[in-house]
């Protein structure tokens, strides 16, 4: 193996695992394109709403209130 990869390697164990799935994407990408592939398994947007602010879902109430104004209940 290269000196490039052993030192692409040692990055990649060193990153947190949020930072994964997006980075993850880029070279899946990368290599697709080189392959000639052009379908993806998944859509494009999966993992573009990463916000950092934990589990939104969770919170949907609440940031609705929010944004329409409504008092909490």
């Amino acid at each position: 193996m290269s000196t490039l990869r052993d030192e692409l390697h040692e990055l990649i164990d060193r990153l947190p695992e949020a930072q994964v799935a997006p980075i993850l994407a880029i070279v899946r990408e990368s290599t697709l394109a080189e392959d000639g592939g052009d379908e993806w398994p998944l859509p494009d947007f999966v993992g573009a709403l990463s916000s950092g602010k934990g589990d939104l879902a969770a919170r949907s109430s609440e940031i609705l209130r929010d944004e329409m104004g409504r008092p909490p209940e």
